[in-house]
């Protein structure tokens, strides 16, 4: 306590003449860039960016380094961050979901507010001491979740699972409840018990809800149809009547942020997902005014209670553990009753334990009203640090259970016309790439191979281009002279990986073969490396090479699949372009995997009686790279079929097998393929800001106390 507040005091002394800064435009350019800057660093970590904003907002308020004193201007955009929050939660619930799963929907719903609140009321009450009107309001945190954990039910496919969609429909009833059970106790706690408020509280909610899930619809049917195609007189009208609806409400007695709610569920009907109203009102919203609001809940943080002792981290850690708990209580006894097997609980659980959105505004508006004290905000900040970590990992967990046994797991993919995308980062590395991709290539198709030129805007562009593709040229001479078909083409682009993303696109391409040289640059650390930002862009199998040796060289080929590689829908293809090149590079050639792989591998390749290859089963990847680096040697080729991140194969050994090789056999020549998959994996803002999976910072920690055990 000594220490930070003699560190605080220094500061202060130092910069006392200039801060909190006073000039609008430097307070702006300082936000702007905690905004852009908090969300990646501690993405390189698997921090959910909301934590970063949040502990952004911290630092810089008024009980730290008072950078920045909460002006009008601040708290305008603040407010409109919340109420943008809210917004869109009720913007982006899927209404039909909810009416095909209702009542066990409402089951959930109910189970999931009324625990967490009552067990909540009673735990602050009789052990953390508050009154009646503040208890009630902190209780009433534990029942609201948000669904951040969202995006890997996604990715893992895993959507229309049942314990998924009544998760869903319980979100919106759990979350609706809250939000109107806040207003009403705002403004109870302050007095307002007479007849006439009654009356005057249910004509207002009336109006507001009659106004917004009625009127407004029609309204809005009306304003789109004759202004269609004027995308920002779309934008501002949607925009004025969340304004509407939440100043409705904040006559209503149920605070403003109720009626941006209602406002979204009018609105759900009518915006499509893939609108590009619908990708405005969420890239605004997620770049720039919910930002503001993570930031000034973070203002309100006073760090000094931490240091004063372990009473404030006793205070956290009770708060934490009701949420977590209560949480999974209605997670369990909603499984219990419709029988669903422990995964979909703990998918339930994984999904709803999570506190970000409403949690923070339930916090901000009694913290502002004083019923709520500095121990709850710091509590609550903790409390949603931990119950993102929790959630995020248990979904991961839960979720690729359910995708191993679930039936519905293999899917079809359409039939592709083979186009292999080349990007060339240095010509170099060109006629490795050419000749592994010749390689690969469906000998039935006539497409030509497409070495790609990306460069980015600048002023010497074209001359850029122009020296590459002269390169490129004189080492596809011999190529194209053997009746190879091949297509030069060049973009210039704001960055690299946006600029193979369309291309890739724009040619229909079903493969892109990238160099690992291409992928190492200083600035990793922060913005991700390419084929890691490339593999978040793109649905296309992507082929990550370092062959530095001539293939025709190899005297043998290792294999590596990651498990569960056959629940991949692509599984089949992957196969065979594996089996395409073991069949032309090597000798001698050894296959590692789980059984269900080696098993499915050997129908592929035709090998029934396991007598083409050397095939080693395992049953844990753990050590998978003490296992190869054991038997292999520079002449050897390593083929790693991997997964993204948050799919159902996807296994941090075998990820880190390459990142290994690279660190640790500068000579080593590997090549690793990431299989198609069914959509996109989009990095976009909400998942910056939003959810990131803990499991594999744990995964890390797990090997790094291995390996010294291993020392």
């Amino acid at each position: 306590m000594d220490f930070f507040n003699q560190f605080i005091y220094e500061f202060k002394k130092i910069c006392g003449n200039y801060i909190p800064f006073t000039n609008p435009v430097l307070i702006l350019s300082l936000v702007l860039l905690i905004i852009l800057f908090a969300p990646l660093i501690f993405r390189r970590f698997r921090i959910p960016g909301i934590i970063g904003l949040i502990l952004a907002g911290v630092i810089i308020g008024p009980n730290t380094l008072h950078l920045i004193d909460k002006s009008t201007s601040f708290d305008l955009f603040s407010n409109t961050g919340l109420l943008y929050i809210m917004f869109l939660a009720g913007l982006e619930m899927d209404m039909e979901e909810f009416k095909h799963n209702r009542s066990k929907s409402i089951v959930f719903g109910a189970l999931t507010f009324f625990i967490p609140i009552t067990i909540g009321f009673f735990v602050c009450v009789y052990v953390l001491q508050y009154n009646f009107w503040a208890a009630l309001l902190l209780a009433s945190m534990f029942s609201t979740h948000t669904l951040l954990s969202y995006p890997i039910v996604s990715n893992m496919g895993i959507v229309k699972n049942r314990a998924v969609q009544i998760t869903f429909g319980g979100t919106i009833i759990t979350d609706s409840a809250v939000l109107i059970l806040l207003g009403v106790i705002t403004n109870l706690s302050q007095g307002n018990f007479s007849g006439t408020y009654w009356v005057t509280l249910v004509l207002w909610i009336a109006v507001l809800v009659i106004g917004t899930l009625y009127l407004l619809p029609k309204l809005s049917k009306w304003f789109f149809r004759h202004l269609e195609g004027q995308g920002s007189s779309q934008y501002l009208f949607v925009l004025s009547m969340m304004f509407l609806a939440a100043f409705v409400a904040d006559l209503a007695g149920v605070k403003a942020i109720v009626g941006a709610f209602l406002a979204g569920l009018a609105f759900n009907r009518i915006i499509p997902q893939s609108s590009v109203l619908m990708n405005r009102l969420i890239f605004i919203g997620n770049t720039l005014f919910i930002p503001f609001f993570l930031l000034s809940a973070g203002m309100l943080v006073d760090l000094r209670l931490f240091f004063a002792g372990t009473q404030e981290l006793v205070f956290a850690g009770i708060l934490s553990g009701v949420a977590l708990l209560t949480k999974y209580f209605a997670a369990q006894i909603t499984g219990f009753i419709y029988k669903y097997t422990k995964y979909e609980r703990r998918i339930i659980y994984g999904l709803s334990a999570s506190h970000a959105a409403a949690t923070l505004a339930v916090i901000k508006v009694g913290f502002d009203i004083g019923l709520l004290d500095q121990h709850a905000v710091n509590g609550t900040i903790i409390l949603i640090l931990i119950t993102c970590l929790v959630s995020s990992f248990v979904t991961e967990r839960a979720a690729r259970q359910i995708a191993i046994t679930d039936k519905d797991s293999d899917i079809k993919l359409k039939k592709k016309v083979e186009r292999i995308l080349i990007p060339i980062a240095n010509p170099e590395n060109l006629q490795r790439l050419m000749e592994f991709s010749l390689l690969i290539k469906d000998e039935k198709s006539t497409e030509p191979i497409y070495p790609l030129t990306v460069v980015e805007d600048a002023d010497d562009a074209n001359e850029k281009i122009n020296s590459i593709k002269k390169a490129i040229d004189a080492i596809t001479e011999q190529i194209v002279s053997s009746d190879t078909k091949i297509e030069i083409l060049k973009k210039v682009d704001l960055n690299i990986v946006d600029g193979i993303v369309r291309t890739a696109k724009a040619y229909g391409a079903s493969h892109i073969v990238i160099s690992n040289r291409a992928t190492n640059t200083s600035s990793n650390f922060l913005f991700g490396t390419v084929y890691n930002n490339l593999l978040g862009k793109t649905q296309q199998a992507v082929f990550l090479a370092k062959i530095i040796q001539p293939l025709n060289s190899f005297k043998r080929v290792f294999v590596v699949f990651t498990p569960n590689a056959t629940l991949e829908p692509s599984f089949k293809r992957s196969a065979q372009k594996i089996l395409g090149i073991l069949k032309q590079v090597g000798n001698k050639s050894f296959v590692y995997g789980d059984d269900k792989t080696i098993e499915q591998f050997k129908k592929t390749a035709n090998d029934k009686n396991g007598s083409f290859y050397t095939y080693t089963t395992l049953s844990s990847f753990e050590n998978i790279d003490d296992v190869i680096s054991k038997e292999i040697n520079s002449d050897d080729l390593i083929l790693i079929v991997s997964a993204r991140k948050q799919t159902v194969s996807h296994n941090f050994s075998v990820d880190n097998l390459q990142k290994d090789l690279i660190k640790n056999l500068e000579f080593q020549s590997f090549v690793v393929l990431y299989p198609e998959v069914l959509e996109a994996t989009l990095s976009n803002e909400f998942s910056d800001i939003a959810s990131t999976p803990a499991s594999e910072n744990i995964e890390k920690l797990r090997g790094r106390i291995t390996g010294i055990f291993k020392k």
